[in-house]
């Protein structure tokens, strides 16, 4: 398993995924959480849609809520 890279094009891609997330929805310019760490600004568990994303499938992540929890690793 790769470490997720920072990158635009994975943020663009997890911005398809976040966008809509019920714990995470409109913190200007935060995302790509399994790559770049916890949120600064949490917020209480209301669900998750890192489960569904792409990235962390292709980088075989395990978990979700990496804006509370912090990176894949």
């Amino acid at each position: 398993m790769a470490k997720v890279e920072n990158t635009q094009e994975n943020f663009d891609i997890c911005m398809e995924y976040c966008k809509p997330c019920l714990t995470y929805s409109d913190i200007e310019g935060e995302g790509l959480f399994c790559a770049r760490g916890k949120s600064k600004s949490p917020r209480d568990k209301k669900g998750c849609n890192c489960g569904a994303c792409f990235i962390q499938r292709k980088h075989e992540c395990k978990g979700i809520y990496y804006c509370i929890t912090g990176p894949c690793e």
